[in-house]
């Protein structure tokens, strides 16, 4: 079986979140089971790749070319699709990004020429589901982002016919909004963990889509994600002082020491590692800040985004500048050393459809707080590998940072170490979603 996969970000060529970290691992992981899967990215500005072709189609009515590249990384083959738009330092965050990724996503249409199956990614590629010659399995990553755009100019761009523009199919309150269209065109939507799966087809967590979403609920699957266990192994991080495994903790401690010395905070040590949106629940850590500082803990704030929130928490450092620090960075070594030598990470998002960072710290040893949303129920075990908390004020984070404490975060984090995160079960669920769009059967 021959599957394309349609991203905007794949780790290790370029990465802003955890889509990246799903699409780098998830065609290792389908190799031994006969899924040759190739990774096809807009050929980003800082993406270095050799050109193999390239690739010819229409837009707005014009015939453009895009140059084709290709690049191999840890058995993966990775193509580089040079459409006009991508000659930039930042994959999102632009006014025409709607524009540029149905560019993308038009272009990859012609890429899925030869495959058996494209796999779409998010709403960046959810045209896919129109458009491709193969039968499309797509994922939600995050509801969130849905990718709305006026009518006029989307017909105009695509050439699609406006007879798709009624709400059984693209229109959304007077707008396209590309993720319905993937939604309900693809042969089958998967999203990243059962519980997401599950939360979205409420109001409360369904972002106005919750009614699509159980009108094609047949074909939707909750499928977790994993962890690539090569990438993320604290026996073999070249970020961490000493190399440590569950039956050899000893460097642990080291990186522990190390944190502290990297951040000048030394003592109980609670990290946050990740973006900065209001999804993440940063308010409520801002909140806690008085009362964990009372109760004698520390905090690492680590990540980039929202300038509100970044605002927020460089005055929260100002003002506890023995308590707090705010690392305004992507800073992967020490986003490893965080995972490893915190005493528990933080991670109280509003919503979740998967999380990876939760993850990674019970790799490492170290228990989350978490609040039970999402992915995080479907990863923390309460009261044995970490914390969970139900309510959505600070309250809740403080009453799950002392009750980890008072069972043992010592404990909880060995007990992490144990916990199998590997992609093998959920690239097996992955393959039979591919066969039931294929009609192969499951």
């Amino acid at each position: 079986m021959k599957v394309l996969m349609v991203a905007p970000e794949a780790y290790p060529l370029v990465k802003v979140g955890g889509l990246a970290d799903v699409v780098g691992a998830l065609p290792k992981a389908l190799r031994p089971l006969g899924v040759e899967a190739t990774v096809l990215l807009p050929w980003h500005l800082f993406v270095k790749a050799q050109r193999v072709g390239e690739v010819a189609y229409a837009f707005a009515g014009q015939e453009e070319r895009a140059p084709l590249g290709e690049r191999w990384e840890g058995g993966v083959r990775f193509l580089l699709l040079g459409v006009p738009g991508f000659e930039r330092d930042r994959v999102y965050g632009y006014p025409d990004d709607v524009e540029r990724y149905l560019r993308f996503a038009v272009a990859a249409g012609r890429v899925a020429l030869g495959f058996d199956l494209v796999h779409a990614h998010d709403w960046t590629a959810a045209l896919l589901a129109l458009t491709a010659p193969v039968p499309v399995v797509y994922t939600i990553h995050n509801l969130a982002h849905q990718g709305l755009v006026d009518p006029a100019p989307f017909f105009h761009w695509t050439g699609l016919p406006w007879s798709l523009f009624h709400m059984e199919a693209l229109e959304f309150y007077g707008q396209v909004n590309l993720m319905k269209g993937g939604i309900v065109f693809a042969r089958a939507v998967t999203t990243v963990s059962p519980s997401y799966a599950e939360e979205i087809q409420t109001p409360e967590f369904g972002m106005g889509l919750d009614g699509v979403l159980r009108r094609h609920a047949g074909k939707l699957f909750g499928i977790l994600n994993g962890l690539d266990l090569e990438v993320f192994d604290p026996a073999k991080d070249p970020h961490l002082p000493a190399p440590y495994s569950r039956g050899d903790v000893r460097g642990k401690a080291l990186a522990q020491k190390a944190l502290w010395e990297r951040t000048g905070l030394k003592g109980p040590l609670l990290a946050y590692v990740g973006r900065l949106d209001g999804q993440k629940g940063l308010d409520l850590i801002l909140k806690a800040i008085p009362h964990l500082r009372e109760l004698g803990f520390y905090l690492l704030v680590q990540g980039v985004g929202d300038e509100g929130i970044a605002q927020a928490l460089r005055q929260a450092e100002e003002e506890n500048p023995r308590f707090v620090r705010f690392v305004e960075a992507y800073d992967e070594a020490l986003a490893r050393l965080a995972y490893a030598g915190a005493d528990a990470l933080l991670v109280p998002s509003r919503f979740e459809p998967c999380g990876l960072v939760q993850m990674i710290a019970q790799r490492y040893g170290t228990p989350p707080v978490a609040r039970a949303v999402g992915g995080l129920k479907d990863t923390v075990e309460d009261g044995s590998t970490g914390v969970l908390f139900q309510s959505y004020h600070p309250e809740g984070l403080l009453y799950g940072v002392l009750r980890l404490f008072r069972l043992g975060a010592e404990g909880l984090g060995l007990r992490g170490m144990e916990k199998d995160f590997s992609w093998a079960k959920s690239a097996e669920a992955y393959h039979r979603v591919y066969r039931l769009a294929l009609g192969w059967g499951g």
